[in-house]
């Protein structure tokens, strides 16, 4: 059954009129003719009795009428939903994200945006940066704030899209009392000869110094592994051994050596699925980030 048929039944039942519906309708009046023909083809049924000028509903057409007007509200009842998606905001907002990025990016960026969109109930997933990317892939997040180097975006899939969000140079940190304070021309290969404070190897940040050294030849000579940056910073302060943080986290309590072989450097970027509609949250969180960087 044909809905604009539908319709353009009901017009004629109120009017009472294959002319004034046409002229509401926006239509010729053997237009309306040919669609009132074609619903009663359709339910085998006459709906209307012409007598002269007047139109009368046939039995037919006194029962069709209610049931018509039902489905006709329940369309407009159905078209007031699908357009209030674009203007409420609200709904599950779930993001996966690494413990270094949650530290530094993503406390301002959920400010602002809770600030704006209250109603959304916000699920944050901390994992590795491998873990975080699969999961968007698999759909188990919508979004991702996620540490990306030009290796990791040179192998991203096809499916998942990067906005770029922030660039965060990388460190090496040592007690403010550390000899290797007073070295000049300092390099890597000084460096490796300390003892070292560093995350686990499966971890971002260390990829990413290992396969610095490796290109040189070089090794850490790691004293302690930990996923915690704070105990990392903690160790570092007191003189136990160099780190490698990013530069936000070096505090009073630390000094940031330079290093003339040494530059190490991700971008934090926003993904998520190319070939997966926004939820109306994600699409204002996306917004929010955009703004704010």
């Amino acid at each position: 059954m044909d809905i604009e048929n539908l319709q353009t039944f009901i017009e004629v039942a109120e009017t009472r009129s294959f002319s004034q519906s046409a002229k509401t309708l926006s239509l010729t009046q053997p237009a309306v003719s040919k669609r009132i023909a074609s619903l009663e083809s359709a339910l085998s049924a006459k709906l209307f009795d012409r007598v002269g000028r007047s139109v009368h509903l046939t039995e037919a057409g006194r029962i069709l009428l209610p049931s018509a007007k039902q489905i006709r509200s329940e369309l407009h009842r159905i078209e007031d939903v699908i357009c209030n998606i674009g203007s409420s905001v609200n709904g599950k907002l779930t993001i996966g994200t690494t413990e270094c990025i949650a530290t530094r990016q993503l406390p301002e960026l959920l400010r602002s945006y809770s600030e704006e969109f209250p109603d959304v109930k916000m699920n944050l997933q901390f994992q590795a940066a491998d873990d975080v990317l699969k999961g968007v892939e698999q759909h188990l997040f919508e979004l991702a704030l996620c540490p990306i180097t030009p290796g990791i975006r040179n192998n991203l899939s096809s499916r998942l899209n990067c906005l770029d969000v922030a660039t965060i140079d990388m460190k090496i940190a040592v007690a403010s009392d550390d000899p290797l304070t007073t070295v000049t021309d300092l390099h890597l290969q000084k460096l490796v000869e300390a003892p070292a404070i560093l995350p686990p190897q499966k971890s971002f940040v260390r990829n990413m110094l290992d396969r610095m050294l490796n290109n040189r030849k070089l090794d850490a000579s790691v004293l302690l592994e930990t996923n915690d940056y704070a105990t990392i910073r903690s160790m570092t302060s007191v003189g136990l051994g160099w780190s490698c943080l990013p530069d936000f986290q070096i505090d009073d309590s630390l000094t940031a050596l330079v290093l003339q072989d040494f530059k190490l450097e991700y971008t934090v970027a926003l993904v998520h699925r190319k070939d997966l509609t926004l939820s109306r949250a994600a699409e204002m969180f996306v917004n929010t980030v955009g703004v704010n960087t």
